[in-house]
């Protein structure tokens, strides 16, 4: 087919992610749809796509648009690290990707599901973690996890079932273009402003948002269904993450290190005064917990099959720094405050 014969259809086009995707494609020459829900801000993606308004968990809707299309990006979900609204973060996570994997199962359609490498069982002592093909909510903790195991083991059943499907697993996703804030957003927007005054120990595996989006198109352009890609990126402590920002934008490193079981110990109370303030959390049980995990997330078989290519996390964390000093914070002098996006 010619690419500009090719009609995607991306779900959660208006997020993080998929506002890159939906560009990066169009550059392609894809005919891209995006989905969105009527309250999303389409001025990223309407330049480069058609706009469908709706949502993943109404059947009779997702129903009347999947009709005529050669894939399914599915992006639409609830991230969500805390403890509240569970059971609306499973019927999106969960029900959503049942409604799209079956109407795609149904009418023919390749499906690209993108889970998350929380739905992958963590294992002891830093082993790396490769793709698998058993998953089940109870091999995971944390809700959020939970909802990814479990959708992946509903496509993958499917899959075996005739479904075209493959699923990619991003790792904890950073860098600049965003237009809502992320966790790790709100923590860049915090250290600028002064409202971060210490910092815990713990890592993660992050990854860029523009690598992901460049993994998911070789993906679409290697198809093989069945297929299951980690696309992660790079280990890194939050001292390390904290100096590179720091550095990058010109303010001085927190000093103070808070002990893990006192932070642990006041996590709930943490998760309530987030809420009040309606702001993301920096910090909750459930992202504690996974900051002593072991996340060393192998990327070799995307690397090996499809030409993944991570770049350096400094760079990705240095471009999203200066994304969140351009558009989510005032400078006054050599003070920073808070603001809407800009």
């Amino acid at each position: 087919m010619e690419k500009n014969s090719v009609k995607c259809l991306i779900t959660g086009a208006a997020g993080y992610l998929g506002t890159i995707l939906v560009k990066t494609l169009y550059d392609m020459g894809y005919d891209i749809v995006s989905l969105v829900l009527p309250a999303d801000n389409t001025e990223y993606i309407s330049k480069y796509s058609q706009i469908c308004y709706g949502d993943v968990c109404d059947e009779k809707a997702m129903s009347d648009l999947i009709t005529d299309f050669d894939y399914v990006v599915h992006l639409a979900g609830i991230i969500n690290i805390g403890s509240r609204n569970i059971n609306h973060m499973r019927k999106v996570n969960v029900e959503g990707v049942r409604n799209i994997a079956g109407l795609c199962a149904e009418r023919g359609i390749k499906m690209l599901y993108c889970s998350s490498v929380h739905a992958i069982p963590v294992l002891s002592d830093n082993q790396a973690m490769d793709e698998i093909s058993n998953f089940s909510p109870g091999f995971v903790k944390g809700a959020y996890s939970k909802t990814k195991a479990e959708a992946t083991k509903l496509v993958l059943d499917m899959a075996n079932e005739g479904l075209d499907a493959m699923i990619a697993f991003p790792s904890g996703i950073i860098g600049p273009n965003e237009y809502q804030l992320s966790n790790i957003g709100q923590l860049i927007t915090d250290f600028l402003c002064g409202g971060l005054k210490a910092y815990i120990d713990g890592k993660y595996n992050f990854v860029d948002v523009r690598d992901v989006a460049d993994g998911i198109c070789a993906m679409l352009e290697n198809w093989h269904g069945g297929e299951c890609y980690i696309l992660s990126g790079h280990e890194v402590t939050v001292e390390e993450m904290l100096s590179t920002i720091a550095k990058a934008s010109g303010q001085k490193m927190l000093r103070v290190k808070i002990p893990y079981w006192f932070v642990m110990g006041t996590s709930f109370l943490a998760e309530a005064y987030y809420v009040i303030l309606r702001k993301k959390p920096l910090y909750t049980r459930y992202s504690l917990q996974t900051l002593r995990s072991n996340c060393n997330f192998s990327n070799r078989k995307a690397k090996t099959h499809i030409g993944f290519s991570p770049r350096p996390l400094q760079e990705s964390l240095s471009d999203m720094t200066h994304w969140i000093m351009e558009h989510f914070v005032i400078r006054k002098n050599k003070r920073f405050t808070p603001c809407s996006f800009k």
